[in-house]
């Protein structure tokens, strides 16, 4: 599943970055998003923009078209 997929408040891991360029990926990690992070989805915007994700107590936004290329897990609340 790939992570603009995940519905707002939902908490995800992070599966696969390679999808993405690899100065894509070197700003993710620097930014704390890495295979195996734990995520949530706070927002997204209509008609193809950007959604906000939290990460390690961080907000950031990401690109419609690069969160449609990181893989994700859902993290089933219980």
């Amino acid at each position: 599943m790939q992570l603009y997929q995940i519905p707002l408040g939902q908490k995800a891991k992070v599966k696969d970055l390679s999808g993405c360029q690899l100065l894509t990926q070197k700003r993710l990690n620097h930014l704390g998003i890495f295979e195996n992070a734990e995520i949530c989805i706070q927002n997204k915007l209509p008609f193809g923009g950007p959604c906000m994700i939290t990460c390690n107590g961080q907000c950031i936004s990401i690109r419609k078209e690069t969160a449609s290329l990181i893989d994700v897990e859902e993290i089933l609340c219980k």
